[in-house]
């Protein structure tokens, strides 16, 4: 199941190149999602919980990578978004003799 997984997520970096050298670009997703939104720090504040201090906080920590993902799932509900935490493979599947001659299927479904 693991190997088809990522054999199906190798073929859809492939065929969208563009976007994903723009999402891996990103540096601060917190930030870009809240100003698409036009919401100020201290609007995400009250609609998580925390200070408008821990807001700004949490953009840093993301800029460095210590941001947690328990406070990035907090700030995606508080943003009406879908936190996705993936792993990609550095080496190609293709070598991989299993995977040969499996042309993967992508399925997207909407969230609940």
């Amino acid at each position: 199941m693991e190997n088809r997984f990522f054999s199906r997520l190798e073929y859809w970096i492939r065929a969208n190149r563009v976007a994903w050298a723009e999402i891996i670009q990103q540096k601060s997703w917190l930030r870009a999602a809240r100003q698409a939104q036009n919401l100020k720090g201290v609007d995400m504040a009250k609609r998580m919980g925390v200070s408008p201090a821990r807001v700004s906080m949490m953009e840093s920590d993301e800029k460095r990578g210590a941001v947690t993902i328990k406070m990035m799932q907090k700030a995606a509900q508080a943003l009406d978004c879908e936190f996705v935490y993936a792993l990609i493979p550095k080496k190609s599947l293709k070598d991989d003799k299993e995977n040969q001659g499996i042309k993967p299927r992508i399925r997207v479904q909407q969230g609940q």
